[in-house]
């Protein structure tokens, strides 16, 4: 006689809750690009592509679930790693101290700390996979939360020389918000590095309207607006 079967696990949603305003501005005036669908509340198998009327950004509605990573999306994602801390070596070559966001097992730190051999990295994520990331030292100091919540911005305040965020921004609900507490965390002068999907595709975070808000929010833009990796110094006036 067999024993009792194992409770079947049910699987991920495909996406997440439907949205009735942008991720981005808040605003609720979002339109069907050409060719798409346009918004649908409730549809269970599809994803339909929206922009915002006010500042264009375009982004699935409803998101995507996150799922697991491949095998061969993390040696993309290395590659990425490499590119983008070769990158900041062309503009901070020596910083102190430099906090990674959303940094789940800390794969960037570990890439990074090739060209970085003398810098302090912590790490933030909502999980606490940043504490196993600690435990194997591939960050000193491990934090577990989100950059709006009050206790890391307080404990952080102006803290580290760079701050990095990779694709973080188009999987949180407040991605400005977001955006302002790795400002607050980054000392004057410092610099913060923010990686998004390629701006070819889909995203809720695009390169244009990132880069305007980070100079509304006192920031000098190093980078352009044609590819996805954003580079940015904190002016000493900045907020």
């Amino acid at each position: 006689m067999s024993g009792p079967s194992a409770p079947s696990v049910p699987p991920v949603p495909p996406y997440g809750p439907y949205r009735e305003d942008c991720p981005w501005c808040g605003s609720r005036r979002l339109r069907a690009r050409p060719g798409g669908d346009g918004p649908r509340q409730g549809a269970p198998h599809r994803s339909a592509l929206v922009r915002c009327h006010d500042c264009r950004h375009v982004f699935r509605n409803p998101p995507l679930t996150p799922g697991p990573e491949r095998p061969v999306v993390r040696a993309g994602v290395r590659l990425k790693h490499g590119r983008a801390a070769r990158a900041m070596v062309r503009r901070c070559p020596e910083p102190e101290s430099w906090l990674d966001v959303g940094t789940g097992d800390a794969d960037f730190p570990l890439t990074a700390r090739t060209y970085f051999p003398y810098t302090s990295f912590d790490g933030l994520d909502p999980t606490p996979r940043v504490l196993r990331a600690r435990a194997v030292e591939r960050v000193e100091e491990a934090f577990v939360g989100r950059l709006t919540d009050h206790h890391i911005a307080v404990r952080l305040r102006e803290r580290y020389d760079v701050v990095s965020l990779f694709q973080y921004l188009e999987r949180v609900a407040d991605p400005r918000a977001e955006l302002r507490g790795a400002l607050r965390v980054l000392r004057p002068g410092g610099h913060l590095l923010v990686d998004v999907p390629d701006p070819r595709r889909l995203s809720p975070v695009h390169p244009v309207g990132l880069s305007a808000e980070l100079v509304a929010q006192g920031c000098t833009v190093l980078t352009g607006t044609r590819g996805h990796r954003v580079i940015a110094r904190k002016d000493a006036s900045a907020p």
